[in-house]
C-alpha cells in the first residue's frame, strides 16, 4: 500500500500530494499577504522569510514526486474518453510545470543580489546566480502571476476531482484520499 498500482495510488504518492498541495495553498496565502500588506507589517520580515524557507522545501519535494512519479506504475485511469484523459494529462503537466517555475523564480528573486536563503536555521541554500533589475522585475512578475494562475488551474483540478466523486460516484477524489489495495 506504499507504491501507486493500478487501482490507485500508495500512500508515498499521497502524501506527497498532500503536502505539496498544502505547502502551495499556504505559500500562496503568504504570498499574497505580504504583496497586499507590505512593508508596513511589523512582521513583514517574519512572514517573508517563512516564505522563502517554506518554498525551498517545495522546491525539494516536487523534484522528488516528479521522480516517484515517473518510477510508479499509474494507476488506470478513470476517465471514459480519449479527450478526457489528454485533458488531464495536459493539466497535471499544467500544474508541475507552472509550480515548478514558481518556485525557481521565487529562488531567483530571494537570491538576485547574492544573499543566500536560511531554511529554519536547518541550512542555508546560496545564491547561484546575480540578476539584473530589469531580470528581477520579471522574475517577480512571473512568479505573481503564475502563483494566480497556478490557483487557477488548483482549483479546476480540485473542481474537477469533486465532480468525479459527486456527479460521476467514480474513485477519483477516493484514490487520492486512500491508499488503494492492489488486486
Amino acid at each position: 500500500m506504499l507504491r501507486d498500482s493500478t487501482q490507485g495510488f500508495g500512500l508515498i504518492s499521497i502524501v506527497l500530494h498532500w503536502i505539496s498541495a498544502l505547502l502551495t495553498l499556504f505559500l500562496f496565502g503568504l504570498g499574497a499577504y505580504l504583496t497586499a500588506y507590505g512593508y508596513y507589517q511589523s512582521n513583514y520580515l517574519q512572514i517573508a522569510h517563512l516564505h522563502y524557507a517554506l518554498g525551498i522545501l517545495l522546491l525539494m519535494i516536487v523534484p522528488l514526486r516528479l521522480l516517484w512519479r515517473l518510477t510508479s506504475k499509474n494507476p488506470t485511469s478513470l476517465a471514459p474518453t480519449i479527450g478526457m484523459r489528454i485533458g488531464i494529462a495536459l493539466s497535471k503537466l499544467g500544474l508541475y510545470v507552472m509550480l515548478l517555475a514558481i518556485l525557481v523564480s521565487g529562488y531567483l528573486i530571494c537570491t538576485a543580489e547574492g544573499q543566500s536563503i536560511q531554511v529554519f536555521g536547518w541550512f542555508q541554500v546560496p545564491s547561484l546566480v546575480l540578476l539584473e533589475n530589469e531580470q528581477l522585475n520579471i522574475a517577480s512578475l512571473g512568479h505573481k502571476y503564475l502563483a494566480w494562475a497556478l490557483i487557477a488551474l488548483v482549483a479546476i483540478h480540485a473542481g474537477a476531482a469533486l465532480v468525479h466523486h459527486v456527479w460521476r460516484k467514480d474513485k477519483t477524489l477516493v484514490r487520492m484520499l486512500k491508499p488503494q489495495k492492489p488486486s
